[in-house]
């Protein structure tokens, strides 16, 4: 009898464990809501690579994605390989589309270049087609858009970090877009539902800063040469 009860117990306090758990669909419907929102951002990224192979390409470093719709926005940071395959972007590169001009900015040769904005159509040739505004907002938005429509989701646990000087309570949860597929760890904010953490077998990142829908200044989204640059002329595409 002692057993059978212990066994009941035991049931018991699984069900009240399992129903205290947070709903990680709620949790993640919240998440999407919040980013599809955000039409006009500013996200600055803090990563730190896990290099487990000597040939992998280290991608820590600073990043910094702007966006302001319809067709502005500016990205800096560090190019993961480039000290191999081109070591002319290894201290990085300045992106910006001013609607007008498309910029480029090397810091380490203190070279900028530009073309047109009219270039960047859907069928623009080599990776041209990346660049265009709707294409670069895609890819630094979508998987937080979506991020309610991930295949596998898991909580994992909360946990409270220290954040922007302060401690923040978050919750953490797995996700892949499909099972079985590329999974990442969300360390998500009980209060704003912003991802604050994101890691992967690669990397960590930390978005130390994240500015959804906030007024953003058109001077980020201009360029002008620092002092002393050279410019470099870059090709109209064919």
């Amino acid at each position: 009898m002692r057993s059978a009860g212990r066994v009941v117990c035991l049931l018991l306090v699984s069900a009240v464990c399992a129903e205290a758990q947070p709903d990680v669909g709620g949790i993640l419907k919240k998440v999407s809501e919040l980013y599809k929102g955000a039409a006009q951002y500013q996200i600055v990224a803090e990563t730190v690579g896990h290099k487990s192979e000597p040939q992998t390409a280290d991608n820590s470093g600073r990043a910094l994605f702007a966006f302001k719709p319809p067709n502005r926005y500016r990205m800096e940071g560090a190019i993961p390989g480039a000290d191999r395959d081109a070591p002319e972007l290894s201290g990085g590169v300045v992106i910006v589309d001013d609607a007008s001009s498309v910029w480029f900015y090397m810091p380490k040769a203190n070279q900028y270049g530009s073309f047109p904005a009219s270039a960047l159509t859907a069928d623009a040739p080599g990776d041209l087609g990346d660049l265009r505004p709707a294409a670069v907002d895609h890819f630094i938005m979508y998987r937080y858009r979506t991020a309610d429509l991930n295949e596998e989701t898991k909580y994992l646990r909360d946990e409270t970090i220290d954040y922007a000087g302060a401690k923040v309570d978050c919750y953490v949860v797995s996700v892949s877009q499909r099972k079985g597929g590329f999974t990442c760890t969300w360390w998500v904010d009980k209060k704003s539902f912003l991802i604050l953490r994101e890691d992967d077998a690669d990397s960590s990142v930390v978005f130390t800063s994240i500015k959804l829908n906030e007024s953003l200044p058109d001077d980020l989204f201009k360029f002008v040469p620092p002092a002393g640059a050279q410019e470099i002329k870059i090709p109209p595409p064919q």
